[in-house]
């Protein structure tokens, strides 16, 4: 998946093109009075041509709910409602920043067309059909898992629920964040894994090549208290 690793101005389609096939609807572009970043607004209009669900948690408010505050748009909520993202109306690309609801803005580290990629793929690896996970695997044995992937060249969010590390191999996504299994061992002791791929079989070339690791397989797992029907209306 190299249009994650080398990012241009196309990533996103060549990203979704690869991992849900052709589009399969018309675009659906947002009516002109709404005033959003241009880069937001390409992102709604080619993520509306799948039908497939592309955000699984986190996801962009519907636009009569978009609201500035301090100079800010707020654009896309994570998935427990606790935490939001904004972005400046000026400028082609502007920086995003996030925050916990009513408290201060922090620098996400990226441009709102990075985060915009950023969010896709960790939406879809959480959303996906063909997924394993682990917890509390030992940092010995967490190399060897990664050494198939390359990271991806965006910064951690700073967001609890979507602070994972994201890795990529040829058709895999691969996410791992401190592990919450074991409070009583030190900070970077042990993580917690999720490998999605677009492939059944590919879960299990991933058990089968790391045996020493207790594997758990899922499909499609959506958290709980999340329904599609929270997606905005153009995303459905």
């Amino acid at each position: 998946m190299e249009e994650l690793l080398s990012i241009s101005e196309d990533s996103v389609e060549k990203f979704l093109r690869r991992w849900y096939g052709e589009p399969d609807l018309p675009a659906r572009p947002l009516p002109a009075d709404v005033r959003v970043p241009a880069r937001l607004r390409a992102w709604f209009e080619l993520t509306s041509r799948w039908s497939a669900d592309i955000c699984a948690v986190s996801g962009p408010l519907d636009p009569p709910e978009l609201v500035a505050e301090d100079g800010k748009l707020i654009f896309w909520v994570d998935g427990p409602g606790s935490w939001e993202w904004g972005a400046s109306l000026s400028g082609d690309d502007p920086p995003v920043f996030g925050r916990e609801v009513d408290s201060d803005w922090v620098p996400a580290g990226e441009s709102l067309s990075e985060f915009l990629l950023h969010v896709t793929v960790l939406e879809t690896a959480i959303g996906a059909s063909n997924q394993c996970y682990a917890h509390g695997v030992p940092a010995e044995r967490l190399s060897g898992v990664v050494s198939g992937y390359r990271a991806l060249p965006l910064p951690v969010l700073p967001c609890p629920s979507m602070d994972s590390r994201m890795f990529v191999g040829s058709d895999a996504l691969l996410q791992v964040s401190e592990s919450v299994s074991d409070l009583t061992q030190p900070k970077g002791e042990l993580f917690d894994v999720s490998v999605s791929v677009l492939m059944p079989a590919s879960i299990d070339e991933v058990i089968d090549s790391h045996p020493e690791i207790p594997w758990k397989r899922y499909s499609a797992v959506v958290p709980e208290g999340f329904s599609p029907d929270d997606l905005p209306g153009f995303l459905r």
